[in-house]
This record gives C-alpha cells, structure tokens and sequence, in this order.
C-alpha cells in the first residue's frame, strides 16, 4: 500500500485430486501436490509467495505485478508443471483450475484477494 503498486493472487486448484488418490495411490497424490508446490516456486519471483491453501489448492500473492502479466505467469507455471512431472517419473501431468484477483492497490485484508479469486475460478469453472 505505500508504494501504491498493484498486486495479483492466483489461486490454483488441482484438478481430480481424489480420483488421482484412487487410481494411482495416495503417494502419487502426494508427488503431485509437491510437484505443483515446487513449480509454482520456480515459476514465481523470490519476492512472491506461494502457500498451501486447503487440501489441493494453492494460493500464489505476486506484488508489483499487474492483469496484464497473468498469462506469463500462468504459461511458467504450467511449463514447470509439466517438465517437473516428467522429471519425477509422474503418470501424468497435473492440471489446476485457476482463479485471478488482481488489484492496482493494495486491499484491506487478504481475505478480500482470496474471496474475488475464489469467485474468479468457480466462474471459470461454469464457462468450461
């Protein structure tokens, strides 16, 4: 707020989580939260944070960035997703619903981030 710069927060969900769990074992399912973990750290800025947020979602806070670098930052964060899972052996590639909020300030609580990109991906959801 005092450098009066925007921020962004993605909220990322893995896709089929429970069906993974079942199909594969849950120590799959565990390497997939782990591989989505780490390529979210590699494809974000040391000043961003990436957080585990509930069961098979999380929750990546950039400042200093706008709207407008949403889809870089998605296109890293897939291409890190995919090379990590071929390096680690995974039977698959783990895809994520994800939800955008955005702000050119600062909000009062992060709460108000978490709700907008919350709402964001559950409106993506329903438009496929």
């Amino acid at each position: 707020r005092r450098r009066k710069n925007g921020v962004l927060l993605l909220v990322f969900d893995v896709r089929e989580l429970k069906a993974i769990n079942d199909r594969y074992g849950y120590a799959v399912g565990d390497d997939v939260l782990r591989t989505v973990a780490d390529a979210l750290i590699e494809a974000t800025r040391t000043t961003d944070l990436v957080a585990r947020h509930g069961g098979d979602e999380f929750a990546v806070f950039l400042p200093d960035v706008g709207p407008s670098d949403v889809d870089g930052v998605l296109a890293r964060a897939r291409e890190c997703v995919a090379d990590l899972s071929a390096k680690r052996g995974l039977p698959l590639v783990p895809e994520c619903d994800v939800g955008v909020a955005s702000s050119l300030s600062a909000p009062e609580t992060a709460d108000d981030l978490l709700r907008e990109a919350d709402q964001d991906m559950n409106r993506r959801k329903a438009g496929g």
